[in-house]
C-alpha cells in the first residue's frame, strides 16, 4: 500500500507542479526557471543525504553516465519542457509527455536489447492516438488568437526525447554498480545544474541581476513550491514507490497527469474541456498502463 500510495501522491504533485511553473516561465524565462529549480532541487536532495546519513559509493563510469544524463534530461530536456509549458500550458504539454516511456521503450530495446510486447505496442500506439486525437483533431481547443502553437508542441516532444535519452544513461549508471537513489538523483541534479549556470554565464543570460529579476518578480516562492513539490518531493516519492511496489503498477500510478489535470484545469484554471480532451487523456494513460504491463 506504502508504494501504491506513494505513486499516486507523486503523480498528484507532477499534476500540480506544472500549472505553477507554466505561471514562472511566463514572467522571467524558461532558461532561468530551470537554473532556479535545479539550484533548490540540489540542496534540497544534498541536504537529504546529510540527514538520512546516504552512503556515497560511486565510480567513475558512474559519474560519466550522470553527468550525461544530467546534460542531456535535465539541462537540454527540461528546457524544452519549460519552452514548451509557456507556449502550450501545462495540460497540453504534460499530455504530450506521456509520450515518453514509448520513447524510452523503444530506446531501450535498441540499446539494451529489451523486449516489447505485443501488448507493450499496443499501449504505444494508443498513447500515440490519446495524443493525437487532442492536439490534431481537437483544433480549436489548442488554437490562441486563430495560431495552432506548432512550436510548443515540437518543444513538447523534443523535451519527452531527451528526457528518455536522459534516463538511458541514467539506467547505464545503475547497472555499473549498486547506488543509493537519492544519491544518483543529486548525480543527476548537480551537473545539470552546473552546465546550465555556466552556459547561462557565458550567454549572460544569467548573471548577478538574475536574483533581482526573480525576486523582484514575486517568483521567488512560486519557484520554491514548484520545486519543492514536483522535483524534490515528488522524486523521492518516486523512489519510495519502485522500493514498496512492482515497477509496472509504480510507473502506471506515476503516469497519470494527463487525467489527474482534468479537474484542475476545468475547476481552478478554468479552461472548457471537450469530451475530445477527455477521451485523449485516458487513451494516453490507457496506453501507458498497458506497456507498463510488461513488467
Amino acid at each position: 500500500m506504502l508504494g501504491e500510495l506513494s505513486a499516486l501522491t507523486a503523480s498528484v504533485l507532477w499534476s500540480i507542479s506544472p500549472y505553477i511553473f507554466t505561471a514562472i516561465v511566463k514572467r522571467i524565462g524558461s532558461f532561468v526557471v530551470n537554473v532556479a529549480r535545479l539550484f533548490i532541487s540540489t540542496n534540497l536532495m544534498c541536504l537529504t543525504l546529510i540527514v538520512l546519513n546516504v552512503e556515497l559509493n560511486f565510480n567513475a563510469f558512474q559519474i560519466v553516465y550522470f553527468a550525461l544524463s544530467a546534460l542531456i534530461g535535465l539541462a537540454i530536456g527540461d528546457t524544452f519542457l519549460f519552452k514548451a509549458l509557456k507556449e502550450l500550458g501545462a495540460r497540453y504539454t504534460l499530455l504530450i509527455m506521456s509520450s515518453n516511456p514509448a520513447i524510452g521503450a523503444i530506446l531501450a530495446f535498441i540499446v539494451f536489447g529489451e523486449i516489447i510486447s505485443f501488448l507493450g505496442i499496443i499501449g504505444m500506439l494508443v498513447t500515440i492516438a490519446g495524443i493525437v486525437v487532442v492536439i490534431l483533431f481537437n483544433k480549436n481547443e489548442v488554437e490562441v488568437k486563430g495560431k495552432i502553437y506548432f512550436k510548443g508542441v515540437v518543444f513538447a516532444i523534443a523535451s519527452a526525447l531527451f528526457q528518455a535519452v536522459g534516463l538511458i544513461f541514467t539506467k547505464l549508471a545503475f547497472f555499473e554498480a549498486p547506488i543509493h537513489p537519492f544519491f544518483a538523483a543529486f548525480l543527476r541534479m548537480f551537473p545539470a545544474f552546473l552546465a546550465l549556470l555556466i552556459a547561462g554565464m557565458i550567454t549572460k543570460k544569467v548573471n548577478f541581476g538574475t536574483f533581482r529579476i526573480v525576486f523582484g518578480k514575486g517568483t521567488a516562492l512560486l519557484i520554491l513550491v514548484g520545486s519543492f513539490i514536483g522535483s524534490f518531493l515528488g522524486i523521492t516519492l518516486s523512489y519510495v514507490a519502485v522500493s514498496y511496489t512492482e515497477v509496472g503498477v509504480a510507473a502506471t500510478l506515476m503516469s497519470l497527469q494527463p487525467v489527474l489535470m482534468l479537474p484542475i484545469s476545468k475547476f481552478i484554471q478554468k479552461e472548457k474541456l471537450t469530451y475530445k480532451s477527455v477521451l485523449g487523456a485516458f487513451l494516453a494513460v490507457t496506453g501507458i498502463a498497458l506497456l507498463f504491463m510488461r513488467y
